[in-house]
């Protein structure tokens, strides 16, 4: 059963978009990273900064929203507790076509105030289908740049996650890149919410 389930989930992660090519702006060399993956920073405003290792082309790093670390993938698998996986400039959730045993649902808001939401929306949830939520809704979570090969967050959108735990975050993408120019090591900022009184089924897949 074990396998059977790890068969399907790689399967659906693998399931990506079209998305700009970044080889020439960061040649992966093969060398994986030894140090952490995931670092979270605890800002005073309650809210976490979170900076995700991604620059492995052949890996994916799996978050566990609720808790705020990185699972490993036995773990991962073993306890299906991930929310979001991240492998370059793909985000994927657990839940949809990033694993079809995954309770995980996403909704994303388009020009909405990140100190005004102070509760989560009780509709628009999604869950990955053939293309991530996070890549095809609202035209995804990121611009890219033609002129100087780089790839921007969209500053318009947020998400707001329910969790594997049923709990709800608010998300913002914040870079794909680290302090030192460093492609793929993605920074996003999150925050708890309280839950809406009454939630609605989740949408129909993108």
């Amino acid at each position: 059963m074990r396998t059977m389930r790890r068969t399907v989930l790689l399967l659906g992660l693998a399931v990506t978009g079209c998305a700009p090519d970044l080889r020439t702006d960061y040649p992966f060399d093969g060398q994986v990273n030894t140090g952490p993956l995931v670092e979270v920073s605890p800002q005073e405003d309650g809210s976490s900064v979170t900076l995700i290792d991604a620059t492995n082309k052949s890996s994916l790093v799996f978050f566990d929203i609720d808790e705020g670390r990185e699972l490993k993938a036995d773990e991962a698998f073993d306890t299906n507790a991930w929310d979001l996986a991240f492998q370059r400039y793909t985000v994927t959730m657990n839940g949809g076509g990033g694993n079809p045993t995954g309770t995980v649902r996403v909704a994303v808001l388009k020009d909405a105030s990140w100190d005004a939401l102070t509760s989560a929306p009780a509709e628009g949830y999604q869950q990955d289908a053939s293309e991530p939520v996070f890549s095809g809704v609202e035209g995804g979570w990121y611009s890219y740049d033609l002129v100087k090969h780089r790839l921007v967050p969209r500053d318009e959108l947020l998400y707001v996650v329910q969790s594997s735990a049923g709990q709800f975050f608010k998300l913002r993408m914040l870079s794909y890149y680290d302090s030192a120019g460093t492609p793929a090591r993605l920074s996003f900022r999150y925050q708890p919410l309280p839950a809406p009184s009454v939630l609605t089924a989740a949408l129909p897949a993108p």
